[in-house]
């Protein structure tokens, strides 16, 4: 199976007053095409961060200092980091879009629903409305002959909107009212698709749906708005940032087999950010294990269950309240990023620690049959 996401040795750095905080540390990860992975780990291990080194949205004083991430695209393979920002509005939303944990801050209070949805297809799918808008009015042409003139007008105007929807001519016409009042026609067009997508969300009422406001919405219905964003341009990677944490149990189970749901009517790739364990059993086919700003461990979902390899694994397994079992904590506190330990992250806290996990970092290495450790007790990774 082809990786769909691949990053390489991502390094990213937050340039604070207290010093420089060693965000992520070289991470390397793979994401299949059509399979959903799950990126699991303590708050502030740098999950988020990853996410958005995906997107190239790293907020400041953030900077990504290193490595590298491969996308394969709808027109080939794109290396992400190198790119220019106009090429990557292009990709964010069409080839890559993100759910993220408050839906609420996703959403302009000011606008309603429709207007906000839309916005997804006005900017990647212009092309494709303005030839639906053109062939409406092919047929409006033969029928109305009286504004035959004015149609003519209308007609050549989408034509070139449809050829070059972003061209610096149209631009001046927008500005122009008798022209501009054509643009509704596109809002109306566009209005049809978000019915649509919000009719596939299992929104009910999805006409009146459309016309309300984000403060009329509750958490698990603005929670379904901001997934019809992410998923309104089919795009290959979704990326989902803790999408349930607001929400009470029963809308997080519906939430979270929508996504199931969505993923296999859309073909597409999900990486699934949680810290919650149950999550990643219910819904993932692979998991990758984050400990301060490490990948340090991955492999199938049931194989981390199973036949857990690296320590802070088997200790975050151990952590989870199960019946007839002891519970256990992990000893000491997460480090801080401004001055990490030298060499394996997880030392001070590991109870199999030798001398070498205190003087060298462990490498990323396949121990078994894909089943990938970052731990000097497996041979390979002390490199």
């Amino acid at each position: 199976m082809k990786n769909l996401l691949t990053l390489k040795d991502l390094v990213v750095k937050f340039y604070t007053y207290e010093g420089v905080v060693e965000a992520i540390d070289g991470v390397n990860l793979n994401l299949r095409d059509g399979e959903t992975l799950g990126l699991v780990g303590e708050t502030g291990c740098g999950k988020s961060v990853t996410s958005l080194a995906v997107l190239v949205l790293v907020p400041a004083p953030g900077k990504i200092e290193g490595g590298s991430a491969l996308l394969a695209t709808k027109k080939g393979n794109l290396e992400l980091l190198s790119q220019k920002e106009a090429v990557l509005q292009k990709i964010r939303g069409d080839d890559i879009s993100m759910i993220f944990q408050d839906p609420r801050a996703s959403l302009n209070p000011v606008f309603t629903v429709a207007e906000q949805v839309s916005e997804v297809f006005f900017l990647h799918r212009k092309e494709e409305l303005c030839k639906r808008v053109l062939a409406g009015l092919e047929n409006d042409l033969s029928k109305r002959s009286w504004k035959r003139l004015i149609y003519k007008l209308e007609r050549n105007i989408y034509k070139k909107m449809s050829e070059n929807p972003n061209s610096w001519r149209l631009r001046i016409l927008s500005k122009i009212p008798i022209v501009n009042r054509y643009q509704l026609r596109l809002k109306k067009e566009a209005g049809k698709d978000v019915v649509k997508i919000l009719g596939l969300m299992k929104i009910p009422d999805p006409e009146r749906v459309a016309e309300m406001y984000p403060h009329e919405l509750s958490g698990g219905m603005a929670q379904r708005i901001v997934i019809a964003m992410a998923l309104g341009c089919n795009p290959g990677l979704l990326i989902a940032d803790e999408p349930t944490t607001n929400l009470d149990v029963t809308i997080q189970a519906q939430i979270l087999a929508l996504i199931r749901e969505l993923r296999e009517e859309f073909k597409s790739s999900v990486l699934y950010i949680t810290h919650d364990l149950g999550v990643v059993a219910e819904l993932c086919d692979r998991v990758a294990v984050m400990y301060a700003g490490n990948v340090v461990e991955i492999a199938d979902v049931m194989e981390i269950y199973k036949n857990p390899l690296h320590p802070y694994t088997s200790a975050l397994l151990e952590s989870i309240p199960r019946p007839g079992k002891e519970f256990k904590t992990i000893e000491g506190e997460v480090p801080s990023l401004i001055s990490p330990p030298i060499g394996c992250r997880f030392n001070p806290r590991c109870t199999k620690a030798t001398e070498l996990c205190s003087q060298q970092k462990p490498t990323l290495e396949e121990v078994e049959k894909d089943h990938f450790v970052m731990c000097h007790l497996y041979p390979g990774s002390s490199k």
